[in-house]
């Protein structure tokens, strides 16, 4: 029923984890994907209670959070971030709102960079107008 449910491998796992390196509460993200036999929508069901985040059943979970930060997420600078694999700095510019912990803006970025955010960004422009 999760259209937004994104399954990593083992190697992609250690390739995140390696990537994320020194960046503790995304590495603790990675773990619960992990745990969660790489299913990232499984892991952020796990971690946002954790993190006082509510999540609606009616939507697929990594894209309503997504969509709380498409301003920033649309924006050319995060693109070419994701695009040129700086996935840190990407965590980076989500956490610098201040409403999202790494720990959750971790397995966006990853979502993203699997979906694609110039997809992301596209299909869904014209449901979110607001600045």
């Amino acid at each position: 029923m999760t259209t937004d449910s994104i399954i990593l491998t083992s190697e992609e796992i250690a390739e995140y984890r390696d990537k994320f390196a020194g960046l503790d509460d995304a590495l603790y993200a990675i773990k619960i994907i992990e745990a969660s036999d790489g299913d990232l929508t499984k892991a952020v069901s796990l971690l946002a209670p954790k993190y006082n985040i509510s999540i609606t059943k009616s939507h697929p979970i990594l894209d309503e959070l997504a969509q709380k930060f498409r301003h920033v997420i649309c924006d050319e600078t995060f693109i070419d971030d994701l695009m040129t694999g700086l996935l840190t700095v990407a965590v980076g510019s989500l956490t610098a709102t201040g409403q999202i912990p790494q720990a959750i803006a971790t397995p966006i970025v990853i979502y993203l960079t699997k979906k694609g955010v110039k997809t992301w960004c596209n299909s869904n422009s014209s449901d979110s107008n607001n600045q």
